[in-house]
């Protein structure tokens, strides 16, 4: 494992991103460092393309077998809001759609318990036969298992049916997280990890192209999504078929984990630029602008996403029934508009990323015929003319003759005009009455005139507008108060913007403890004149917010839940428990517990103390690594891990409170790995010397990774001991 230097180093030089150093990337990377490591990527793959597609969502049904804890989609048969659409309605649907300008239908929906193989077949067939040429990107992995294993066939088998029925490609959905005991946690009846990539697999072996997701922001950990993202470049690098990655937010509404809230934007924007930096050999990475909505999408397009999905026109139901967007739907222009507003060139794109160009080429060739066929008309009109014009010069010729001779003017030296102003006279006179004769080549003229002018006028008016080349170096505002950043920054152009606050009883109000974007010992970090910081500042008074109630649900949650609400953990009592694990039973504020009915209101930043559920075979965990974090994160660390905070302890390069904000840890008290019960407290040693702090973490780093491995082999030797036991139970 390398410290976040050598791991740009080696991104720079393309080489490939190991699974450990994704995590310090996703942990410590600062994020404009991401966007600019991901952006570089993205225009190595596609350059300034971003795509997308005309397309339409068809949903069958919302009624579902399975009854995952985040779907707010999925309903039960009889539900008042359930649908389920036969064959024939499907059908009908399609012919709707004849005349709508798409290029993919996308089929999907709930895994419907009266529906089999044959079923799938002949949706896909019906909807091929009325839009042959539209290709039709059809259902799940998951639904594909079901139905097949259903049907008792191969899975190529069932493949094979259904590409013959007209399916093209395979959307990514149905994927989640592939760690085994989270799956159990969330989507426990749906098919395992490794039967969603073998359906890949099978499908990228018969030429079929997939796309693959994952679902984020929910009860997972940074290391069960990376762990997910290896899976994928495995299967890719084994069986090369997946067209792009898509990340899928989890949106809370109308589910059984809406506790865990939702994350936040920064994350969302640090998933795009980790997918697009460790799935190196699938090339495209997008942003479905559905989940992420129409601004976080068009910034997802600085951090390495190049494809937005498409037009959509208001045919899905799944993430707007979860709190995403309400009647998904736009335009061809707002999408290319959105891509341009990023800097980026938009292109339309079919289902398997070829450019379309048919309709521009087919709008260009009815041009090129009507301009040939008034060029045509034109000739014909001017010939016609210039023959009645040479008729009545002849019948006029002897009258001209005799006008002539009596008019004629006595020839003198004195009368003649200097010889080239005639010449200029003569010719402009002759290149006027040419353009006369041919008005194509005279618009031709004007057209290429107007256009040069206006090419100037535009390079002028862009470069004074966006101010080309003129950039100023972000300047450190951390430890400034408000005031004096707001005078420096205005000095250079730039504009504070307070984004956020804290309160730390040791630090002045006003002073600001945190900036966006940031700056870097490694490089100078540039912006446009005017641009906005936005930062963080310490208030003069500590805000007070209610206490929310975190019990009955996971420690996880729970501690999603206090952190938003701006309170910390005083600590963790684990108490026995005969069914669960880091289960929330109650909750204690200054001594006192807080119920479903309290309405209490504390300081920001104060600590909960949470009585944690352990079943007797989960008493012990094992210490994480929180060295090379900060503080905040490595208390995160612990606690998620089930253990407690003990002594926070500064050395002697930590001289004030601002360097005490920017300290790491540099050691802790238990060894890395090590079993502890859970509840055991453990001491935290924090410097502000980056290079003692960097040393000792690439100790840790290799300590971690070997102890992970250690942890892994002993719970696969577990789970082999219990898969045996369970089969001589059967047999007996």
């Amino acid at each position: 494992m390398q410290n976040i230097n050598d791991i740009v180093a080696s991104i720079r030089r393309g080489e490939r991103l190991s699974a450990s150093d994704a995590l310090v990337l996703w942990r410590e990377a600062p994020l404009w460092l991401l966007g600019e490591l991901a952006t570089q990527r993205k225009r190595e793959v596609s350059g300034r393309s971003v795509f997308y597609n005309r397309n339409v969502h068809l949903e069958p049904s919302n009624v579902c077998l399975f009854n995952c804890e985040f779907c707010s989609f999925r309903r039960r048969d009889g539900d008042p809001d359930a649908w389920t659409m036969s064959i024939d309605e499907v059908e009908a649907r399609a012919k709707e759609l004849r005349s709508a300008d798409i290029t993919e239908v996308h089929i999907v929906g709930g895994v419907h318990p009266s529906h089999n193989l044959d079923t799938y077949v002949e949706m896909v067939r019906r909807v091929k036969r009325q839009l042959p040429h539209v290709a039709v990107k059809a259902y799940t992995a998951v639904e594909i298992f079901y139905m097949i294993s259903r049907a008792g066939v191969s899975i190529a088998e069932g493949l094979r049916r259904l590409a013959e029925a007209g399916m093209e490609c395979i959307p990514g959905g149905g994927a989640e997280i592939f760690d085994a005991a989270l799956r159990k946690k969330i989507c426990p009846d749906k098919c395992s990890a490794e039967e969603w990539l073998e359906v890949h697999r099978e499908a990228h072996k018969m030429g079929l192209s997939t796309n693959c997701t994952m679902l984020y922001g929910h009860i997972e950990t940074l290391d069960e999504r990376v762990d997910h993202l290896e899976r994928l470049r495995k299967l890719q690098d084994e069986a090369p078929g997946f067209d792009a990655f898509i990340p899928l937010k989890y949106h809370s509404r109308n589910n059984r984990l809406s506790a865990a809230g939702e994350c936040s934007v920064e994350d969302d924007l640090r998933t795009i630029a980790i997918s697009r930096l460790f799935l190196d050999n699938i090339p495209h990475i997008k942003a479905y602008w559905v989940s992420y909505g129409k601004a976080t999408t068009e910034m997802a397009l600085a951090f390495g996403a190049d494809d937005i999905d498409g037009t959509i026109g208001d045919t899905t139901k799944i993430y707007s029934m979860a709190g995403g967007t309400e009647r998904p739907s736009m335009s061809v222009e707002e999408l290319e508009n959105m891509v341009r507003a990023a800097g980026m060139e938009p292109v339309e794109r079919d289902s398997h990323y070829n450019v379309v160009t048919k309709k521009v080429v087919d709008k260009v060739e009815r041009v090129e015929n009507k301009m040939e066929h008034k060029s045509i008309e034109t000739k014909k009109i001017a010939t016609m003319a210039e023959e009645r014009v040479v008729a009545r010069s002849k019948a006029r010729e002897p009258e001209r003759a005799a006008t002539k001779r009596a008019t004629a003017p006595v020839r003198t030296t004195q009368s003649r005009k200097p010889a080239g102003e005639g010449r200029t006279k003569n010719a402009k006179s002759t290149v006027w009455a040419f353009l006369r004769r041919r008005p194509i080549i005279a618009n031709i003229l004007y057209i290429g005139i107007f256009c040069m002018a206006l090419v100037v006028v535009l390079f002028f008016a862009l470069k004074s507008g966006t101010r080309h080349n003129n950039t100023i170096v972000v300047p450190n505002f951390v430890g400034m108060t408000i005031g004096e950043a707001r005078a420096d920054a205005e000095r250079r152009d730039l504009n504070i913007v307070v984004r956020d606050s804290i309160f730390d009883v040791d630090l002045p109000g006003g002073t600001i403890v945190d900036q966006l974007p940031g700056t870097s010992e490694v490089r100078d970090v540039t912006v446009k004149p005017g641009r906005k910081i936005y930062v963080t500042v310490n208030a003069f008074n500590r805000r007070q917010v209610d206490v929310p109630y975190v019990a009955k649900q996971t420690l996880r949650q729970a501690l999603n839940q206090l952190e938003r609400s701006g309170l910390t953990v005083d600590k963790l009592v684990y108490e026995p428990d005969m069914t669960s694990t880091d289960y929330v039973e109650r909750q204690m504020v200054g001594g006192k517990e807080i119920t479903s009915t309290s309405n209490r209101k504390v300081s920001v930043g104060t600590g909960v103390t949470l009585y944690v559920t352990y079943h007797r075979d989960n008493q012990q965990t094992f210490a994480p690594r929180v060295v090379g974090m900060s503080l905040a994160k490595a208390k995160a660390n612990l606690w998620d891990y089930g253990l407690n905070v003990g002594k926070v302890v500064y050395d002697e390069s930590v001289s004030d409170v601002i360097e005490r904000r920017q300290a790491r840890v540099y050691k802790q008290s238990v060894a890395i790995g090590s079993v502890h019960d859970r509840g055991t407290k453990v001491d935290i040693y924090l410097s502000a010397n980056d290079n003692l702090v960097d040393s000792l973490r690439l100790v840790a780093e290799k300590e971690a990774e070997r102890a992970e491995t250690e942890r892994r082999k002993l719970q696969q030797a577990k789970q082999r001991e219990a898969d045996s036991l369970a089969k001589l139970g059967v047999i007996n």
